[in-house]
């Protein structure tokens, strides 16, 4: 770390950790209602789990990168 740069917060870290935390939880979460509330079974149903996982991973990560996100995590 540079002189001019500040170590982040108890409080952003904090929030970080909680992000992560909601993530890791909400990701097979979803993917499993989804899969649950499909007609689908076996494999292909494993396979609407996957892609449900992977669509709530990937909305996330749009959010994340969104600049007012940004702000409430204090970056």
């Amino acid at each position: 770390m540079s002189h001019h740069e500040e170590k982040p917060s108890n409080a952003n870290k904090l929030m970080w950790w909680t992000t992560l935390v909601v993530a890791v939880m909400a990701v097979p979460g979803f993917g499993a209602v989804v899969a649950f509330m499909s007609p689908t079974s076996g494999v292909l149903q494993l396979g609407v789990f996957v892609l449900a996982c992977w669509l709530c991973t990937y909305l996330g990560m749009k959010l994340m990168s969104d600049p007012r996100m940004d702000k409430k995590i204090g970056k």
